[in-house]
């Protein structure tokens, strides 16, 4: 497997890879960061450690906790992903996060995190980044069905035996997060992504354009080429002529001579206009590129 770029990704975005909210800040090298739900749970009480009078996600020291992503993720049969610990986040006392995102997935992700500190650690929902995701291509594409694992894992939640509030469930039962045409227009209305897809476009006339000046080169190439070897020729016949012009003007039975040196005259002088005319066409042409 090939791991994505932010390059490859702003190429696959909105193509083989969806995310949103998408926000260019949390691009990275060659991955992604992702923010946090205002869905957390400690996995002890299964409780909600979400506290909206401080707006924070909090953690209490050695307690593990489950967080729903912020952000709702489709990624096509060509691609895989890994789920990885960020180097502040452990630096707080957080364990190492390891877990994969299988090909034809839709939905936000659920993430376990251990604290191991004694201290509370906090966590600005839909703000801090708490965990990257890492894109890989796959050599051939899945063909797998993406089955069983639900949007935010709510399977797994209800084995644990927590129980969603009516809020919690109006979040995970938003259109986008179990529909990937849903989801795409989401993305697609967001200004970080329009701005991608502006400059997508821009590149894509440009190679256009490209593509047209080389066919425009070419068609000039070729009248040159043509017109030119046909000037030489008239020209070698008339040098030819002119080295015979005593003999032929005095044979009465070559008719044709006078003929072919008319023609000679007036047709070189033209296709000189024409040689000319394509020259400066063409250097117009190029200067207003």
């Amino acid at each position: 497997m090939t791991i994505l770029s932010d390059q490859d990704i702003k190429k696959e975005l909105g193509i083989n890879i969806y995310i949103y909210p998408y926000k260019t800040q949390n691009l990275k090298g060659a991955s992604y960061n992702l923010t946090a739900s205002k869905l957390a749970w400690d996995l002890n009480t299964k409780k909600s450690i979400y506290h909206s009078d401080e707006e924070k996600i909090i953690i209490e020291g050695n307690t593990s906790a489950l967080i729903e992503t912020n952000e709702t993720i489709w990624v096509s049969e060509k691609i895989a992903g890994t789920y990885y610990s960020r180097v502040r986040k452990v630096s707080e006392g957080t364990g190492h996060i390891s877990t994969t995102l299988d090909p034809n997935y839709l939905g936000c992700s659920l993430i376990a995190l251990h604290n191991h500190s004694k201290e509370p650690i906090e966590i600005e929902p839909e703000t801090d980044p708490f965990v990257t995701i890492i894109f890989q291509y796959l050599h051939t594409p899945s063909t797998t069905e993406h089955r069983g694992n639900t949007s935010g894992r709510r399977e797994l939640l209800s084995t644990l035996g927590i129980t969603l509030s009516k809020k919690e469930t109006k979040f995970l039962d938003q259109d986008f997060m179990n529909d990937k045409d849903a989801l795409l227009n989401k993305l697609r209305n967001s200004n970080d992504y329009q701005e991608i897809d502006k400059k997508r476009k821009e590149e894509a006339n440009q190679r256009l354009q490209q593509i047209s000046n080389q066919k425009k080169n070419i068609f000039f190439k070729k009248q040159y080429i043509i017109l030119s070897s046909f000037l030489i020729v008239l020209i070698m016949s008339a040098v030819l002529l002119d080295n015979k012009q005593n003999k032929l003007a005095s044979d009465p039975s070559d008719t044709w001579y006078n003929t072919a040196n008319k023609v000679i005259e007036w047709v070189i002088p033209t296709i000189t206009v024409i040689l000319v005319n394509l020259w400066f066409n063409d250097i117009d042409r190029k200067s207003n590129k």
